[in-house]
Order: structure tokens, then sequence, then C-alpha cells
């Protein structure tokens, strides 16, 4: 019973202890950098100007936490975290080390999700869940061992091959292609990859069945398009080609050439560029044997007014 009465009033006596345990002493040395060295087993808290520590932020002064192993470096590094009105941040050091390391900021997520990177960011207003800030350029990197995809914002003419204002995507090392997958591959034309502008909206769709969309023009150097079939096939000898009078027959019957869509079915269901240049070239063809064909007969023709022209000249001797 001892005992246990004994071993109640150590636990109480411990829980009363640990209720009314002294915080750490902030300790005032606002204008003392204190180098790595001169710390050593110990948690420490200070009061620091942030010009005297070099740290980022905002506000005069910070409230800086030490925590330090023992002298040498078998320990490992001295860690510092300052906290100032700009934010959290962080630095480290050996104790050999004759200074201490830069300061970096801690990544912190508000109240509402949001995480900004950067400093001198003065936008409040952003919806931007993560936002990266810079005053000139700004860039951001996706690596491997492979390469490098950035994602930059130009502040320059010339900056990351862009002008000022631009965002450029960039691909370097091994490759530099840039591609975007459609993970639909039912070849059904259900997704697409579009790019929009203000007037049009989706302008330009291409979509996973092999279909590319333009709502607009499309200027070029060189088109180069693949057609199944070409139009030599007018040149062959068991080609119908038509009359004269049957074209001309189709032609106020149809009110446009043999094989070729009417003006109707163009405005309603487009044209396929390889198909109707194929068409196109059917009909230039049609036209070189309609002329070989029409100058074979004015070489005949030709020929029997100059035979007739002699027989006259002999007729026109002969009564003389």
């Amino acid at each position: 019973m001892k005992r246990i009465l004994l071993m109640a009033g150590m636990a109480f006596s411990s829980l009363i202890y640990a209720q009314n345990a002294p915080g750490l002493t902030i300790h005032n040395t606002r204008s003392i950098n204190s180098l790595p060295s001169e710390y050593n087993n110990e948690v420490k808290a200070e009061f620091k100007s942030r010009d005297v520590i070099g740290v980022p932020g905002k506000g005069n002064y910070s409230g800086m936490l030490t925590i330090a192993p023992w002298a040498d470096n078998s320990g490992n590094k001295r860690h510092q975290l300052n906290f100032n009105d700009g934010g959290i941040f962080y630095r480290n050091a050996l104790s050999t080390d004759p200074q201490w390391g830069s300061w970096s900021k801690l990544m912190i997520q508000s109240n509402e999700g949001k995480v900004r990177i950067g400093p001198n960011d003065t936008d409040t207003t952003s919806p931007a869940l993560l936002r990266v800030y810079d005053n000139n350029d700004v860039m951001m990197e996706v690596a491997n061992s492979y390469g490098r995809f950035q994602i930059a914002k130009s502040g320059c003419n010339g900056c990351y091959g862009g002008m000022t204002g631009d965002t450029v995507l960039r691909n370097l090392d091994q490759t530099h292609n840039i591609i975007i997958a459609q993970p639909n591959n039912n070849n059904d034309g259900s997704s697409f990859v579009g790019f929009q502008d203000a007037y049009r909206g989706i302008w330009i769709k291409f979509l996973n069945n092999g279909i590319a969309k333009f709502d607009g023009k499309i200027h070029a150097k060189e088109v180069e398009v693949k057609a199944n079939v070409w139009a030599d096939y007018v040149f062959k000898k068991d080609y119908q080609l038509k009359t004269l009078d049957e074209v001309e027959k189709h032609i106020a019957e149809k009110g446009h050439l043999p094989n070729i869509p009417s003006a109707a079915d163009v405005i309603k269901n487009g044209i396929n560029v390889a198909e109707m240049n194929t068409k196109f070239l059917e009909k230039i063809e049609e036209l070189t044997l309609y002329s070989i064909e029409q100058n074979k007969l004015l070489k005949s023709q030709s020929e029997k007014i100059e035979k007739l022209e002699q027989q006259v000249q002999k007729l026109l001797s002969t009564q003389k």
C-alpha cells in the first residue's frame, strides 16, 4: 500500500513540475551576430535586430531560436530559425565554419491554403494557390537526371528566348521535345488539346481521333499534304473521258464540273485539301487531253486546207 502511495505521489509531483516548467529565457543580444562556434550544448532563444544578422523579411527586430550540439563537428551542424514580420527563415553552420550559411525562407501555407514563393510581392489579392514572384525574371523548373523543363516569365527582350512579358516553356539537355499527352485513347474525338483566345474561345483543337480544327487562317511558307491517290489515272487508256458535249450538259444541269462538289456542299461540309487537289489535277489533265485532241484536229484540218489550196492553184494555173 505504501509502495502504491509512493508511486502515486511521484507521478503527481512529476505532473505538477511539468505543468509549471519554466519557458526559455529570451536573451537580448540584438546587436550581436554570434559565430557558430559560440553555441554549444544548448537550445537558445534570442532577441535580434534584423540588420545585425542579415536576415530577410520585414520589421526592425526578430526572434531567433538556435539548436546546437556539442563543440566539435561530430554532432553535425548548428541550426537557427528566425521569426520576423516577413516570415520564418533558416540557416545553419558547423562549429568550425567561420560564418553562418545564407538565410532561406520557409514556405508557409496560409489559412486559405495558399503558398507564396519570392520576395517583395505586393499583390495580396491573387487567387492562386501557388504563386511564384520576382521583380524581374521568374522561372520554375522540373528536373531529373535527363534534363530540365522550365516555365519562365521573361523580364527583358531575349531573356529565356522571349520578349519582355512573354511566357516561355523550355525543355533543355537530352532532348528539347515538349509533349502534351492525352490519356484518352478511345479515338472517339471526345477529348482534345486546345488553344484559346479572348475572341474565338477555343480556336485550335487537336482531338484524340487525329483531327485538328482551326477557327482562323493558317500562314505558312510550305504546307505538305499527303494524298492516298493522284490524278494520273486520267492518262490511262481505260479512262472514260467525257466528251465536251457531255461536260456541257452536266454544267447546264448541275451548275458545276463533273466530279467536283457544288458550292452548297463546300459551304456545308468544307473540303479535303488532298482530295480537292487531286480533283483539280484531274480537270487539268482532262483539259490537256481535250487540248491534244483539238490540236490533232487542227493539224488534220490544216493539212486538208493546204491540199485544197494546192489543188486550187493547179486549177488556176491550167486556166491561164
